[in-house]
């Protein structure tokens, strides 16, 4: 319904006008009435009308003045004239103001239902074209909102070398020379994540605000998310001078604190001299933020050079890491064992701190979060019945290294056991089967995926269906497994040439093993043997 007011010095000639046509049935309302222009000014903010109906000659304020002051308030609303034939002159000044239409006096009520309804026309299209205008708008914003996103990280991914993409980055206001950089990365807090998804968006643009209004005093600032959602701060400074940076981030931290309800943690890269370094900073102040798995949240750190006495090199290496989500997939409970028993003893051998152990201890978890994701498991499915909402939190919280070593080992076994036992029993006597055939030719370079789905008497696309379906992987992933985890132990025992274990594992090419030891063990054969030496 649209509103109208009607403005007429006459009482009646109002009260007839408002049962003289079928206003609800032509979609308008009689939202008020006035009897001349001051009283209707006063009521315009009120009454909100669409349409004015007003008549050219009143006391005290006239047609002409009130509709002059009336578009001044708002020029959105329509205007239609009643006006008499002596006061024709006047309804035509009234035109020249942008009043939509006139209507003589007096009144012919198709005339008017025929002004009203072009009127109500007119005002459903100016609304249509407005709402198409805001929507182009808000696409163009999104649109260029996300093309900044997208620049920026590729500028973090070091992917911003070319013409094209720093001609982008200047489009954006972000000279490629004659600055210095640096980057800071804020993150909530892990026990903030406990805000619904919904918030999350208000609780970072809230972080966003803070940031830059702290930042952007001191430095060139731009911001953007990353691929993890983290708030990345690249800030330029033309003398390189960033001195007082730890001060404002510690500004930061403590304004979310105190202006939220939740914390944050920050992490600072190191200073480049070109913005090609950027990415290198970026890393820097990722790796800075990761402190916070042993030192707690609600903290600033500061990315080291130089690095702290005896921990240039983790306890769970990339090759580690390899080697215990091998064992988790084939399902081997004995060896799984064997793997943390040596895990931990080799920890103890090293004196390694409680902080190493902690941060180590956070790693093992990611990776059984890591296998129960691959087996479309989640850590509710598996621990109903835990008391520990945070994981992370949990193992921050320990204090010995017995406690450490003996949860870690309830934790990797308990998610085995549920993602093996659930598996059907035939499926699971087929997997038997080909793993062990495997395990007893895998030093066949020739061996092939029909030879083992005759072995188990399977239709070969039958097969690795089943297969896949019930381990996740492939049967050539996991003949490939297989075969590393045999080759380590061959290197393990004292072998040192690469070709000879190559073909005793089932690879006539070395180069080709090579590649695929690497891929698996995050190492070369090479490299890996030099190491056991």
């Amino acid at each position: 319904m649209y509103k109208v007011l009607i403005v007429d010095d006459e009482f009646y000639f109002r009260q007839a006008l408002k049962i003289s046509l079928p206003w609800s049935e032509l979609g308008f309302q009689i939202a008020g009435e006035a009897k001349n222009g001051a009283e209707a000014l006063e009521l315009m903010p009120e009454v909100e009308p669409d349409v004015v109906l007003v008549d050219m000659n009143m006391p005290i304020m006239d047609g002409l003045e009130f509709i002059h002051k009336a578009k001044e308030r708002d020029q959105k609303t329509k205007f239609l004239v009643l006006s008499g034939h002596s006061e024709f002159a006047y309804a035509r000044q009234a035109v020249q103001l942008g009043v939509s239409n006139y209507v003589l006096k007096p009144i012919n009520e198709e005339e008017l239902q025929s002004s009203l309804l072009n009127i109500k026309d007119l005002i459903r299209s100016e609304r249509l074209g407005e709402l198409e205008l805001d929507d182009l708008r808000k696409q163009a914003s999104e649109g260029l909102s996300y093309m900044k996103e997208q620049v920026l990280n590729d500028w973090l991914q070091g992917s911003s070398r070319s013409r094209q993409q720093q001609d982008r980055l200047h489009d954006l206001g972000i000279p490629p020379e004659g600055l210095h950089y640096r980057t800071v990365v804020v993150d909530l807090d892990a026990e903030d994540e406990r805000h619904p998804d919904e918030g999350m968006t208000i609780h970072k643009a809230k972080v966003q605000e803070i940031a830059k209004r702290c930042m952007q005093s001191a430095f060139h600032c731009v911001s953007c998310q990353d691929q993890d959602g983290r708030l990345v701060l690249i800030l330029g400074a033309p003398e390189g001078s960033f001195n007082n940076l730890e001060a404002i981030c510690e500004r930061i931290r403590l304004t979310v604190q105190n202006d939220t309800a939740y914390t944050v943690t920050i992490g600072l890269g190191n200073g480049c001299d070109t913005y090609e370094s950027i990415p290198s900073s970026y890393k820097e102040a990722i790796i800075a933020l990761k402190h916070r798995f042993v030192w707690g949240g609600n903290k600033v750190f500061v990315h080291s050079l130089k690095g702290e006495p005896g921990m240039k090199t983790g306890l769970y290496s990339v090759e580690k890491r390899s080697g215990l989500l091998m064992l988790m997939r084939i399902g081997n409970i004995t060896e799984t064992e064997e793997w943390l028993v040596r895990f931990f003893r080799d920890a103890r051998d090293q004196k390694a701190s409680m902080e190493m152990l902690l941060l180590a201890g956070i790693e093992i978890v990611s990776t059984c979060l890591e296998f129960l994701a691959e087996a479309s498991q989640s850590f509710e499915d598996v621990f109903r019945d835990t008391t520990q909402p945070d994981m992370i939190q949990h193992v921050q919280r320990m204090k010995t290294f017995k406690e450490l070593e003996e949860w870690i080992h309830d934790l990797i076994l308990k998610a085995m056991d549920h993602v093996h036992s659930r598996k059907t029993n035939r499926a699971v006597k087929v997997i038997e089967e080909v793993k062990a055939y495997i395990s007893n030719h895998y030093g066949n370079e020739e061996l092939r995926i029909e030879d083992i789905a005759r072995s188990v008497h399977m239709n070969y696309n039958h097969l690795c269906f089943v297969f896949k379906k019930e381990t996740t992987f492939t049967i050539n992933d996991y003949l490939t497994e297989i075969r590393i985890i045999k080759a380590k132990e061959l290197f393990d025992q004292g072998e040192k040439v690469i070709q000879n274990v190559a073909s005793r594992v089932g690879y006539a090419d070395a180069n080709y093993f090579s590649k695929c030891f690497k891929k698996y063990m995050g190492i070369t054969p090479s490299k890996y043997v030099n190491q056991i030496q």
